[in-house]
């Protein structure tokens, strides 16, 4: 069976930005998903399915 990893990520009010899947033995990034998660933090975790919020700059 092939299992795939799914990432959500939401932005500071829960609207969908962006939606992926990868396979956990998957060489190349996705770039923009990796820029998302660093300007993220995750809110949900069940088996396979990642999921993160946009936190907004409080200044």
């Amino acid at each position: 069976m092939n299992h795939l990893n799914l990432y959500r990520v939401y932005d500071d009010k829960l609207d969908l930005l962006y939606e992926t899947s990868v396979k956990p033995d998957q060489k190349e990034r996705d770039i923009k998903l990796k820029r998302l998660l660093t300007k993220s933090q995750l809110f949900l975790n069940l088996d396979n399915l990642q999921c993160y919020r946009i936190i907004p700059d409080l200044k």
